[in-house]
């Protein structure tokens, strides 16, 4: 059986015995009430005087018919009577004690019954008159007894009966009705629950109740229950970032070894190579010697740096605290300059440096940035191709902004171009140097730093990286 069933036949059942109670209650009042009234009456007609009936005759009906008179002799006999009722079908009197019971009490009513048992009576017995002594059929009066039938009290009983009957059917049913539509709206919100909780069982989390917090405890509910799917979307969404985030980690863990031992592997295979080589005997000429010595040399510096880059990158990754003491960034940028002139002093580059512009970190990872910001314009452009640096102050910030003129990135590539060993050319060539960890070391650095780097498409073609680190 359903909730709102439930509360429908418990709210019918309860109303319906209120009813019976109430009433009960009513009509017992009612008729107790009616029963004093006929009581009254039956004892003011017991004041009538009778002394004036004549004697030897039959009592005339001086109460209208409405109650029955019994005249009795002193020994308890039945010596006159006068029926109520109207005068063609009087009712049957009432009866009177037998000689073992005990006689009618004077003064107070009670209840008797019909001759016949069809009605009932309250009787009042008054002592006879005695002045002047009344005599009735040659007897003289001892005690008169008046009775009143109950019908009335019957009747009215019985249509106030009728009446709550079928006023408390139409109240019920109008109340189950009433109640039915009530209990129906206020259970809505449960239904839009269900089916709610049954959409989000079926995965779609973003469902929900829609249920205003009205102050009801089903107004309550519904807020409650929607707060805690936020709570379960935000707790799912995190999960699924996490797991996300965790499988984009192990695919770049992935990627980081293989590139890792690709790029350690040629230079070892050089060195194997040449130490196989000369195990074997062909490097018997000193001139062969001394170029497979000098291939080795490069092949294990270039090893080192790669080394070096990796232990880098993998300290910036654990987070591991660098030295926090006040960099000249002016002259460090200025240094910078200087080298890359030297290297290729035929390419055009304009620099405008704002001086005394000094920076908190550690001097030596720096100057590394700065130079992997040139060292990729160098290896990425044209000897003869321009570049601009430039060197501003912000807004608590420095900004360095390195612009060259090159062949720039592909669109495709742009979201890649801090990730560590890209290089554009999927064939891995070295021709032009780099192992693709400039960017990735410098991006690392400025965010150990506190700043960052982006890159943007220069007008006209080439690139543009934005360094911006905090002032001192």
């Amino acid at each position: 059986m359903t909730l709102r069933a439930r509360l429908l036949l418990a709210t019918a059942g309860l109303l319906a015995a209120a009813f019976v109670v109430t009433g009960g209650l009513v009509v017992g009042l009612t008729r107790a009430n009616l029963v004093d009234q006929l009581d009254e009456d039956l004892h003011n007609a017991s004041l009538a005087d009778l002394s004036l009936l004549p004697p030897n005759q039959g009592p005339a009906d001086p109460f209208g018919r409405r109650f029955a008179l019994l005249l009795l002799s002193p020994h308890g006999d039945l010596i006159g009577s006068l029926a109520s009722g109207p005068a063609s079908s009087p009712d049957p009197l009432p009866s009177l004690p037998i000689a073992d019971e005990a006689s009618l009490p004077i003064g107070v009513a009670v209840w008797r019954t019909s001759t016949d048992g069809a009605l009932a009576y309250r009787v009042l017995a008054r002592p006879g008159p005695q002045r002047p002594v009344v005599v009735v059929n040659n007897q003289r009066v001892g005690t008169v007894v008046f009775g009143a039938p109950a019908s009335s009290v019957d009747r009215s009983i019985g249509a106030l009966v009728r009446t709550l009957v079928l006023v408390g059917l139409i109240v019920l049913g109008l109340v189950t009705v009433i109640g039915w539509l009530i209990i129906r709206r206020d259970l809505r919100p449960l239904e839009q629950m269900t089916a709610t909780a049954e959409r989000i069982s079926a995965g779609d989390l973003t469902q929900r109740v829609g249920v205003p917090d009205d102050g009801s405890e089903v107004g309550k509910l519904g807020h409650a229950f929607d707060a805690m799917l936020d709570q379960i979307e935000r707790a799912f969404a995190s999960q699924h970032q996490a797991l996300r985030a965790k499988e984009a980690s192990e695919q770049m863990l992935r990627q980081f070894v293989a590139d890792a031992s690709h790029e350690l592997r040629t230079p070892l295979t050089t060195v194997r190579g040449y130490a196989d080589l000369h195990r074997a005997g062909g490097l018997e000429q000193p001139a062969e010697l001394e170029q497979a010595m000098a291939r080795i040399g490069s092949e294990s510096q270039r090893m080192g740096a790669l080394v070096e880059d990796l232990l880098l990158l993998a300290r910036l990754d654990q987070g591991r605290p660098l030295r926090q003491e006040p960099v000249a960034f002016s002259g460090l940028v200025d240094d910078a300059l200087k080298d890359i002139r030297a290297v290729e002093p035929e390419r055009p580059i304009s620099a405008q440096l704002e001086p005394d512009m000094t920076v908190t970190g550690d001097e030596d990872r720096l100057r590394q940035l700065v130079g992997n910001l040139l060292v990729n314009v160098r290896v990425h452009t044209a000897a003869d191709s321009p570049v601009e640096v430039t060197l501003a102050a912000g807004d608590g910030t420095c900004e360095l902004r390195v612009v060259d003129h090159g062949p720039g990135i592909d669109p495709e590539n742009v979201e890649h171009v801090f990730d560590r060993f890209y290089r554009v050319d999927s064939g891995r060539s070295r021709d032009r140097g780099g192992s693709g960890l400039g960017l990735a070391i410098a991006a690392s650095v400025a965010a150990a730093h506190g700043g960052s780097i982006v890159h943007s498409a220069t007008p006209g073609g080439g690139a543009t990286f934005t360094l911006t680190l905090p002032r001192a």
